[in-house]
């Protein structure tokens, strides 16, 4: 299903919006958050396995490893991230997990359940691969962009492919949203403050790692621009100015490469894909609004407080466990949380939203 749509917005963009969603996509809960869907995928996907008798079948069990194993590379892009402020690791973990569809698919066992666990991956595969398209343009855009009266027309075509930051496309955005539940905005999105002090060219070192916008947007409003999230050191990509959009049912189309017979459901997911051609700019640096004097942020963050077995309880409530069916229990602050054995030894208590008895 495919059908043009040459008018992407209807009315004015909202750089505060814009630039709260890719601060968002870029932060450290929202990194912990896909860890966190990769671990819940994991557990799913063992309960599906055991309740069809499979386990031992093909390589199934290998799936619940391996998105054990994303989890894991994911926390530990946090730490690059953390500690060095190193963000492209964490575009290898975030891409790994958000593309297993075929590989799932393609054993005897995911082709027999695929409704029963596609719900549980869409969410998990659209929040690390939103992650990961937020930070896409930093690999080469900004090296190309130098070159680019030299390249083939291939090459040129791809430069001019922007990646989508969740914040262009108000499909994407809906859906982020409401569809998939990766962030709660505020009911009015505070100021970022834009720094025309702090800028650069595309091709040139990015001075600092945050969110920036370019000057046909900032000095002269143009609405069909591109925010961007840019990494210190890295080279400032071109500025993307968006042409149109696409709606692409992304599900017939991975269907269709398997030879799939592909019927639309409640599940389908419709995306806008955005049409853009690389332009030149200068960017200018978009702050972070601060939180100030012990003030919270009026919006609270999707992701879910969580405890290794054997670790101290971090917080008095009601907790559950994915590793084991009615495990949900009250616990006292500083209690030890318990292990279960499963197939693979990792018991993740998760806090309760539901904190009645």
């Amino acid at each position: 299903m495919s059908e043009p749509i040459l008018l992407p917005y209807d009315v004015p963009r909202n750089l505060d919006q814009d630039a709260w969603f890719l601060y968002e996509a870029t932060s450290i809960p929202y990194y912990e958050l896909c860890a966190q869907l990769c671990e819940e995928f994991a557990h799913f996907f063992n309960k599906l396995i055991g309740g069809h008798q499979a386990h031992g079948r093909g390589r199934v069990d290998y799936w619940v490893s391996r998105y054990l194993t994303h989890a894991e590379n994911i926390r530990r892009g946090i730490e690059f991230v953390r500690t060095a402020g190193d963000y492209m690791p964490m575009l290898d973990f975030l891409s790994s997990a958000s593309s297993d569809y075929r590989g799932l698919i393609e054993n005897a066992f995911g082709y027999e359940t695929r409704d029963e666990w596609r719900k549980e991956f869409e969410r998990m595969s659209y929040a690390c691969g939103t992650g990961a398209d937020v930070l896409r343009d930093n690999e080469w855009k900004g090296l190309k962009w130098l070159n680019r009266d030299s390249l083939i027309e291939q090459s040129r075509r791809l430069l001019d492919m922007s990646n989508g930051p969740v914040g262009d496309d108000p499909v994407g955005k809906k859906s982020f949203v409401d569809k998939y539940r990766l962030a709660n905005p505020p009911a009015s999105f505070p100021v970022h403050p834009i720094d025309r002090g702090i800028q650069a060219r595309p091709g040139e070192r990015c001075p600092r790692t945050g969110v920036w916008v370019p000057a046909q947007w900032a000095d002269e409003g143009a609405g069909n621009f591109s925010l961007a999230f840019c990494i210190e050191g890295r080279a400032m990509q071109p500025a993307y100015r968006i042409t149109g959009r696409e709606v692409v049912d992304i599900w017939e189309d991975y269907d269709r490469q398997l030879g799939i017979e592909h019927e639309p459901d409640d599940l389908t997911e419709v995306t806008g894909t955005l049409k853009t051609v690389a332009v030149d700019t200068t960017w200018y640096f978009v702050h972070k609004p601060d939180v100030r004097g012990g003030e919270q942020p009026n919006w609270q963050s999707p992701v879910r407080l969580r405890c290794e077995a054997n670790k101290p309880c971090p917080r008095e409530g009601w907790w559950f466990t994915p590793a084991k069916a009615d495990s949900r229990r009250f616990f006292r602050q500083g209690e030890v949380m318990p292990a279960f054995g499963t197939d693979y030894g990792l018991t993740i208590w998760q806090w309760d939203e539901r904190q009645d008895t």
